[in-house]
């Protein structure tokens, strides 16, 4: 299978619909144990403008001229406690299930911290659902620090922020764990008070 498979920015062949197509059949397990990412679900045309509108890039894995993997990066402005301005956003990544656990997700992550690099971000930012332990535990192998944690803008669960520094964390992994502690107690007595 790995003998076919290349990753190469998005061809003008390849249509917005084709990649909301692959994140919508990659995300449906998701989907059925209760791990809802809103990007899955965003039509083609929507992914389209936020990838121009960041000024982003779109990845594919082809499996000779099959659309198996998507994954993209984008600016986006951010005010957190370890740093405000620009990052590197990475968003849109799904993987069609048969070809999960092949290494697919480290080869598109490699090209979009190349990215990153070439826009010249010195950050990287995701945020996923707080029980995506899968893309949590990848993203940590990655370098990836937890520094939020955050009720979702569909209200129905919550959300973390994971960074990856470029150059290396100017904090501690304890700063940071107990930053990400902080704002996951905030959020929850929150929620509590809000759901009374």
């Amino acid at each position: 299978m790995e003998s076919n498979i290349q990753i190469v920015e998005k061809p003008d062949w390849v249509s917005w619909d084709d990649i909301h197509q692959v994140l919508l059949a990659a995300h449906a397990e998701n989907r059925r144990k209760g791990i809802v990412m809103h990007f899955s679900a965003v039509p083609g045309e929507e992914i389209r403008k936020k990838i121009e509108e960041g000024h982003g890039t779109m990845f594919v894995a082809m499996d000779n001229d099959k659309v198996i993997a998507t994954a993209a990066v984008r600016e986006r402005k951010t005010n957190l406690w370890c740093g405000n301005g620009l990052y590197a956003y990475l968003c849109f990544a799904a993987i069609l299930p048969e070809y999960q656990g092949h290494g697919i997700y480290k080869k598109l992550y490699i090209y979009r911290e190349r990215e990153a690099r070439k826009m010249g971000l010195d950050r990287i930012l995701f945020d996923t659902h707080e029980r995506n332990m899968r893309m949590l535990s990848i993203n940590k192998k990655n370098g990836f620090r937890l520094v939020r944690y955050f009720q979702a803008s569909s209200r129905d669960h919550n959300n973390v922020y994971m960074v990856k520094w470029l150059d290396g964390c100017p904090f501690s992994k304890l700063h940071c764990w107990l930053k990400f502690q902080e704002s996951k107690i905030k959020t929850i007595l929150q929620n509590k008070v809000l759901h009374r």
